[in-house]
């Protein structure tokens, strides 16, 4: 059924122009600090200040005032390729070719699949003083692996065998951000706030990898998820300008933190700390980001254990006379 690599595919490539996955460790959502390797934390702008470091919004150049964003995108994590192993199990399926399809579930065992996706909304305004944001994102992050294994006849159709399991997090969030500059022995400090609420709800979704298709929105049915308790938690996030053309950035998201039980689930909501750098100037910015700890996935199966993250990012933005903006950048999981 090659409709769901190349679908699924598809919904990856939208990461570059449109959004980002909104993993629990990935703080970029939109194309600006993707297009600049995921940098955001000394670099945001007044849109993405609010995903980014809520200190940003007061850490603008003097034109920028205000700004609205509207995000969709998403990616799918796939380094084994198990997509691959998909396709070929079906198509060995179709042409009836059993050595084929054992050789393509031997394949999968043990591979994870993670497919992600956000939205996400923001309206800033950023003051001489203050400097205010309202921001909303939905982010659906998932994971999948080969379950109740069996090469015997891996074709006949049994929903008990060769099963194609998903755990996953649907998160909802809410918040307002607010941002003030101070003077610091001559140099700017700024600081934000960032008060949220979050809903929670769990995602458990089995299927046949004989009849896996090219659609994502069975993850969220109401068969699939199971309402988890809504969490009030906040982000606080600082920018120091150390010279007119280099600036520092740190972060901390969800300062309160939560768990959740689910029958012998248990999902964890933990602190994340990022921190930056960048220097710019009316032509040029670059900026580097780098987690401060390894950040374990928003799922509870050991299995996925191999998801977690910290990423070191490197991006510049060349900015022409206000109207063209060239971007590059690089981000590595050296967690993994």
């Amino acid at each position: 059924m090659k409709s769901y690599k190349s679908s699924l595919c598809a919904v990856a490539a939208a990461i570059a122009a449109f959004s980002n996955t909104a993993s629990a460790a990935q703080f970029a959502i939109e194309g600006r600090s993707m297009g600049m390797g995921n940098v955001s934390v000394a670099t945001a702008d007044i849109a993405t200040a609010a995903f980014g470091n809520p200190a940003m919004l007061a850490n603008q150049r003097e034109d920028d005032d205000f700004s609205l964003l509207i995000g969709l995108g998403g990616m799918i994590n796939d380094d084994g390729k198990m997509l691959d192993d998909i396709d070929d199990f079906q198509d060995a399926d179709a042409a009836n070719n059993l050595a084929g399809m054992r050789t393509a579930i031997t394949n999968m065992t043990g591979k994870v699949i993670a497919p992600e996706l956000t939205t996400a909304f923001a309206f800033g305004f950023a003051g001489d003083t203050y400097s205010f944001a309202v921001s909303a994102r939905g982010d659906l992050i998932s994971a999948g692996t080969l379950t109740n294994i069996d090469i015997t006849d891996p074709g006949l159709v049994d929903s008990t065998k060769n099963i194609l399991s998903f755990e996953g997090v649907l998160a909802t969030e809410v918040g307002v951000s607010i941002a003030r500059n101070f003077d610091v022995m001559g140099s700017e400090l700024s600081i934000g706030i960032k008060p949220k609420i979050v809903q929670y709800e769990a995602i458990f979704f089995d299927e046949p990898v004989l009849f896996i298709d090219d659609s994502l929105s069975d993850l969220t049915d109401d068969d699939s998820t199971v309402e988890l308790d809504d969490v009030v938690t906040v982000d606080l996030g600082v920018a120091y300008d150390l010279t007119d053309s280099v600036r520092l950035g740190f972060v901390a998201k969800n300062l309160i933190t939560d768990d959740f039980q689910v029958g012998a689930s248990t999902f964890e909501v933990n602190t994340e700390y990022r921190a930056g750098i960048a220097y710019h100037t009316d032509l040029l910015t670059v900026g580097f980001d780098l987690d401060l700890k390894e950040n374990d996935p928003l799922l509870s199966n050991p299995v996925f254990s191999g998801l977690k993250t910290q990423y070191a990012s490197v991006g510049a933005e060349f900015n022409v006379f206000d109207y063209v903006q060239l971007r590059v950048g690089a981000s590595e999981n050296i967690a993994g």
